[in-house]
């Protein structure tokens, strides 16, 4: 594989570090989860959203197919979204100080989540700062426009699944 190519595909091997960091994103970086903050709030609610949790942990139902309800139940426009979760989601008080402490060592952090990129990409940028995270690498899923709409209009998105593109 070409250096441009490693760079590319992987970010955080650029910098031939001695180690990466992989982490989950809701709950981790952040205290609130914000799938589970939008069902709560505009969504469907709790209840229904631990009842499809705990039919995904007994194997009764897909994590795609509980995930997936769970974002079709919020039809505020995606953008409203990603302005309620800035608004209401917190970082972890230590976080900062980790991620400092890993950009000054070589230690690439990179996001694993099962989440959505362009709502992680706002929250870092809004909780940690533009500049401090336009390096992390981030695999998650993403959203796009369902069919007839735009991402913003009400009812406009819808969830890309990684492994699909």
């Amino acid at each position: 594989m070409a250096t441009q190519n490693v760079s590319e595909s992987l970010p955080a091997l650029r910098t031939s570090p001695k180690a990466i960091f992989f982490t989950d994103f809701d709950g981790t970086i952040t205290l609130q989860d914000s799938n589970d903050f939008m069902t709560d709030k505009v969504g469907f609610g709790r209840e229904q959203r631990i009842r499809g949790n705990k039919d995904t942990l007994s194997g009764a139902r897909t994590f795609r197919d509980t995930f997936r309800e769970m974002m079709d139940s919020i039809d505020l426009p995606f953008d409203q979204c990603v302005q309620l979760l800035l608004d209401n989601v917190q970082l972890d008080p230590k976080f900062q100080e980790f991620y400092t402490w890993c950009r000054a060592n070589n230690v690439p952090v990179v996001v694993l989540s099962g989440g959505m990129k362009p709502i992680i990409k706002a929250l870092l940028g809004h909780l940690v700062g533009e500049k401090e995270v336009q390096d992390m690498q981030i695999v998650s899923n993403d959203v796009k426009p369902k069919p007839g709409k735009q991402i913003n209009d009400v009812g406009g998105w819808d969830i890309e699944y990684h492994d699909d593109r």
